[in-house]
C-alpha cells in the first residue's frame, strides 16, 4: 500500500520554507539530488504573471532561470502543459525534437549538474496545475532510482501541489465530491495492478466505460492521472 510518513507529508507544511525543507528531505531519501516545482496555472485557470517556483536547485541557477524566463523555453514545463502523464527527461535523444532556445536551457542547466530527472504533472479541481520534478546529477541512473518509488512520488507530488496552492493563495481545498460505487470499484482493481481492459472484463464493462469512471474520479480528486487517483484514494481510505 502506498503511504507517506508524517515527516514526508507535504500537507502538514505551514510555510513555503517548511514545504521546501520537507521536499528536499524527501528527495534525498529517494536517492535524488534536487527537486523543482513550478505552478503553471492558477486556481482560476490563468497563467501566473510571476513565477511561483519552489526548488533546492543551486541559487545561481534559480536566479538565472527566473531572470531569463526559462519557464517559457524549458522542455519539462512544455511537456507538463500538454500531458498529464509522468515522464523521464534529460536522457540521450530527449532534446532532439526541440529548438535551439529550448536545448539551450538544458545545456545551461548541465553546468549545475542538473542532468536527468522525472517529471510529474499535478492538477487540482479548481483549474490549477503545476509540475513537480526530481533530478539526478549523474546520468543513466534515473530509471533505477524512480522505478521502486513511482507510487510514492505520485502521491507526494499531488499533495505537494495542494500544499503549494494553499500556501500561495490562502485557499483550502474543498472537500472532494464522494466517489460513486463504480468509481471505487474501478480504482480498487486498478490499485491491484489491473489494466483498464482487465478491469472491464471483471466488471462486465467496456474498457472505454472503465476509463470514463477513472477520468471522473481523477477530476473529483484533483488527480492528474489514474496512478495519482489510486494513491489519493488509498491515502484517504476511500478504497
Amino acid at each position: 500500500m502506498t503511504s507517506l510518513s508524517m515527516t514526508d507529508d507535504p500537507t502538514a507544511a505551514e510555510s513555503m520554507g517548511e514545504l521546501l525543507s520537507l521536499a528536499s528531505t524527501f528527495t534525498r531519501k529517494m536517492g535524488c539530488d534536487y527537486f523543482g516545482y513550478l505552478i503553471t496555472r492558477l486556481p482560476d485557470g490563468r497563467t501566473p504573471d510571476e513565477d511561483i517556483f519552489i526548488s533546492n536547485y543551486p541559487d545561481e541557477w534559480l536566479d538565472r532561470y527566473r531572470a531569463r524566463s526559462y519557464k517559457f523555453y524549458d522542455p519539462v514545463v512544455t511537456i507538463s502543459r500538454r500531458s498529464r502523464l509522468p515522464f523521464f527527461w534529460g536522457e540521450r535523444g530527449f532534446l532532439r525534437p526541440y529548438r535551439k532556445a529550448e536545448r539551450h536551457v538544458f545545456h545551461e542547466a548541465s553546468e549545475y549538474r542538473i542532468l536527468e530527472g522525472y517529471g510529474i504533472p499535478a492538477a487540482g479541481p479548481e483549474g490549477d496545475a503545476g509540475i513537480f520534478s526530481v533530478t539526478l546529477s549523474n546520468r543513466n541512473l534515473v530509471h533505477d532510482v524512480v522505478e521502486e518509488e513511482t507510487a510514492r512520488l505520485q502521491l507526494f507530488s499531488a499533495q505537494f501541489h495542494d500544499a503549494a496552492i494553499r500556501l500561495a493563495f490562502g485557499q483550502e481545498r474543498r472537500e472532494a465530491p464522494e466517489l460513486t460505487k463504480r468509481e471505487k470499484e474501478v480504482l480498487s482493481w486498478t490499485a491491484d495492478g489491473y489494466s483498464s481492459e482487465a478491469v472491464a472484463a471483471r466488471l462486465g464493462l467496456t474498457a472505454s466505460a472503465v476509463n470514463y469512471h477513472i477520468t471522473n474520479a481523477c477530476r473529483k480528486l484533483g488527480a492528474s492521472n489514474k496512478i495519482q487517483a489510486v494513491a489519493l484514494t488509498i491515502r484517504r481510505n476511500l478504497i
